[in-house]
């Protein structure tokens, strides 16, 4: 595992201000650490965690100001002393969207990570996981705890060319967390394959992995084929054609059938206020104390949430039921629905300085993503092979059937690197 990466980039993986100390710290204690990760599934496995997951005796700041001052935290959430007596080392935690509230990864506070697939061009890591996606791609680290309520797992992993994947929401515990909408969160991992996620969830939930790698002849996947196309620039969908090509060469059978209404998922969920309702929720004694303290792009699109009307909110929720219904129908039978994880490329840094312009990507960016939260379905994206290029394949399952779904992308990944 290489740690050679520049003080800058560094930096920007910050933890805090105070990351520094915060790594030697941790090096400090790496002998203890790995003494007591002798054993089990994970041991030896060095991980990041999101700053907006509690470990033991580490500020869990959630990337912002508002909560820099907290105490540590007393102990490990849940999720975390499952992986640790599993037998994994967490060396770092990583910087974030403030409050996981954006799908870029900026961070006015500490520092707007790049991605690493585009070097000395300062382009964007995808978020709200934005360090995690980093660590895992320079290999500071072999997997990452992330967060993902919109997608922010499995866009900073598109963009960074790992895997990430985002659970049926349940499946991991929420205790321990710094939420930014409670109905739709769901801890998951990014990792340098998908057969390292797998790994991952079986030492979270405890069941065993499956040795076997499933055949990818006669597995049948699903494309929402014009859906896709109305989105998605041409050098993604090039990639993307390609790798379903490369599927179809090796046995797989792919379909295409017409399921616009993956779009409405987004566009209910924004209507019905369900993110900012119940961000609203949580912040809203530190809003009252503190919102001067707050991104300028997250403090009042979360203040928002005080104003949504609770029939808007319930209709919309009543919505996405119906939606989640059809989602099943459609896809009963198939092994997965592929999609590009993302319909562009990362933008420069630079792009996103105006508001309205950062509003615009920030919606492309989670445009495929963001309906596997709204109707709570496990979804999974892997790296396509693209040089100097960081374009991702998603495959989305059935909600509760998370196993299955980590033995196709297995499959994928397995017939895409051959």
């Amino acid at each position: 595992m290489s740690t050679g990466f520049d003080a800058d980039v560094r930096a920007r993986l910050a933890l805090r201000e105070t990351e520094s100390d915060r790594l030697a710290h941790a090096v400090l204690h790496w002998d203890d650490q790995a003494r007591g990760a002798s054993s089990g599934p994970l041991a030896g496995l060095v991980m990041s965690i999101k700053a907006n997951v509690d470990v033991e005796g580490w500020v869990t700041s959630a990337g912002s100001r508002v909560l820099r001052d907290e105490p540590v935290a007393a102990l490990d959430a849940p999720l975390i002393a499952s992986l640790r007596a599993a037998g994994a080392i967490f060396l770092a935690q990583t910087n974030m969207v403030e409050f996981a509230y954006g799908a870029l990864g900026q961070n006015s506070n500490f520092g707007t990570p790049s991605t690493p697939v585009y070097p000395g061009e300062a382009r964007l890591t995808g978020g709200s996981s934005s360090g995690a996606g980093v660590t895992v791609a320079l290999g500071v680290v072999d997997a990452a705890v992330g967060t993902d309520t919109s997608g922010s797992v499995r866009i900073p992993a598109a963009w960074c060319g790992v895997a990430g994947f985002k659970p049926t929401q349940g499946r991991y515990s929420d205790k321990g967390i710094v939420p930014l909408a409670l109905s739709l969160d769901t801890a998951g991992f990014l990792a340098s394959s998908v057969v390292l996620c797998d790994r991952l969830d079986a030492a979270a939930t405890g069941r065993m992995v499956e040795a076997a790698l499933p055949s990818i002849k006669g597995l049948r996947f699903v494309v929402p084929r014009d859906f896709v196309e109305a989105h998605t620039e041409p050098a993604v969908l090039s990639a993307f054609n390609a790798a379903l090509a490369a599927l179809v060469a090796q046995g797989a059978v792919v379909e295409d059938k017409n399921m616009a209404y993956l779009a409405d998922a987004g566009r209910l969920a924004r209507e019905g206020g369900i993110v900012a309702a119940e961000s609203f929720v949580w912040h809203q004694h530190l809003l009252a104390q503190r919102a001067a303290l707050y991104d300028p792009r997250v403090g009042p699109r979360i203040a928002a949430g005080e104003n949504i009307r609770a029939h808007d909110y319930i209709r919309a929720r009543e919505k996405l039921a119906l939606l989640a219904e059809a989602y099943a129908r459609d896809i009963d039978g198939y092994a997965a629905l592929l999609m590009p994880t993302i319909p562009i490329e990362p933008p420069l840094i630079s792009a996103i300085a105006e508001d309205e312009r950062y509003l615009a990507l920030n919606l492309q960016a989670m445009k495929f993503t963001e309906f596997a939260n709204r109707i709570n379905v496990p979804s999974i994206s892997l790296p396509l092979r693209s040089p100097g290029r960081a374009i991702g394949l998603m495959a989305n399952g059935l909600r509760g059937d998370d196993v299955r779904l980590l033995q196709v992308a297995r499959a994928l990944e397995a017939c895409l690197k051959s």
